[in-house]
């Protein structure tokens, strides 16, 4: 029970900053009315967000229909400050700064062997560059709001507690990236933040679900428009649910794991194999299942086929609104939906919506971006702006 002015104060201007950030260009009355807050208190808020730099006033909107003055809109000051984002595979590091409206200033990666002895002074040297170098950084009042992490792994408490193709579980990175850089550091499950991106951008769904594929196979749950985490941050793990008894071993343990069969890694793997060639990536497997070449084509059914067992585990788990798929393989190839959906159609979850990720390889980048901004401005779900740009800048 709310029990102080002070706290009463707190949760009005929670609900305030909220009402702003998912309505770009609204009324103090707007507020007034979609919060159920008297006009002065919502004046008051706002006058104190203004001062802080936190919110600025547009412009001059149109009267209501009973005339009376015209109203001064308002929305964030996206250029309070910027958010740097990581995310960390074993492989490659990729990294973006955006503003608080989801705006990208910069968008690159790196391919580096990452493990315990070399991340936290990679990401060091990075972070560190950005702010000697970076002439946004300099125009904004906050400056850098904090670094947000994406870990291809189980993460508890800020804590990594799990991974499985790097050592990262050995060392308490959020701990030491706050010693060396002195800013919030927040680390989650890429996942996770795939599925908080996705949340961002979808106005019509409040329960959601991100399925993600990359080196793993994850799974980012949104159930009433909250992040859900389960105990110790062990939801989700989708890519080590048992597709076939006693099938190929896991690194987690366990045999014939999802992900030892529809991750990228292990696409990538069966194509090898079949086609009797270590020098074959990914690409080469995309341009071939587009040319119709035979074992191209099989491979990508079976991994349809595959992919549709995990779809219909996390669909009757979980009865989602919406599933995202989020990685290059279903981008890149959207005829795979179609695959999918036939091997669903005699299910009853024939008719759940299963669409590619509105912003496929970014995603776990702009959800460390929502989940920055959530924590700086201590609110819980935000929508940011849909015109992102994805060019590529460098530092």
């Amino acid at each position: 029970m709310l029990n102080s002015r002070s706290t009463i104060r707190e949760q009005n201007e929670h609900i305030v900053l909220t009402e702003i950030i998912n309505n770009p260009e609204i009324s103090r009355a707007e507020i007034s009315k979609n919060a159920n807050l008297n006009k002065a208190t919502v004046s008051e808020i706002v006058r104190k967000f203004i001062d802080e730099e936190i919110v600025i006033e547009t412009g001059i909107g149109a009267s209501s229909t009973s005339g009376g003055r015209k109203p001064i809109l308002l929305k964030i000051n996206k250029r309070a400050g910027i958010s740097l984002n990581f995310d960390i595979r074993y492989d490659k590091i990729s990294y973006m700064a955006t503003y608080l409206d989801g705006e990208t200033i910069l968008l690159t990666s790196e391919t580096r062997k990452i493990n315990k002895e070399n991340v936290v002074s990679i990401i060091e040297e990075i972070v560190n560059k950005f702010i000697r170098t970076s002439s946004f950084l300099k125009k904004t009042p906050f400056g850098l709001i904090g670094i947000a992490i994406a870990i291809h792994g189980i993460i508890s408490e800020n804590k990594i507690t799990f991974t499985p193709y790097y050592d990262l579980d050995q060392i308490d990175l959020a701990k030491e990236l706050n010693q060396l850089l002195d800013l919030p550091i927040y680390i989650e499950n890429e996942a996770n933040l795939s599925a908080l991106s996705e949340a961002s951008l979808d106005t019509q769904h409040k329960n959601l679900i991100t399925m993600s594929i990359h080196t793993g196979v994850g799974a980012g749950i949104i159930i009433d428009e909250k992040l859900y985490r389960g105990c110790e941050g062990r939801s989700g793990e989708i890519g080590h649910t048992t597709l076939y008894p006693n099938g190929m071993k896991c690194p987690c343990g366990n045999y014939g794991c999802l992900e030892q069969y529809c991750s990228e890694t292990a696409v990538l793997r069966f194509y090898r194999e079949r086609e009797q060639n270590d020098c074959l990536t990914i690409e080469d497997l995309i341009k071939n299942f587009h040319n119709d070449e035979k074992n191209a084509v099989q491979i990508i059914e079976d991994f349809a086929k595959n992919l549709s067992i995990g779809l219909i585990n996390l669909i009757g788990s979980y009865g989602p609104d919406i599933v995202y798929i989020s990685g290059s393989l279903t981008s890149k190839m959207p005829s795979i939906i179609n695959m999918i959906n036939r091997h669903l159609s005699s299910t009853i979850y024939q008719n759940a919506p299963i669409k590619v990720s509105k912003i496929a390889s970014h995603a776990s980048l702009y959800g460390a971006t929502v989940m920055n901004i959530q924590n700086f401005l201590d609110v819980e779900a935000i929508k940011v702006d849909q015109k992102y740009s994805f060019e590529l800048m460098e530092i």
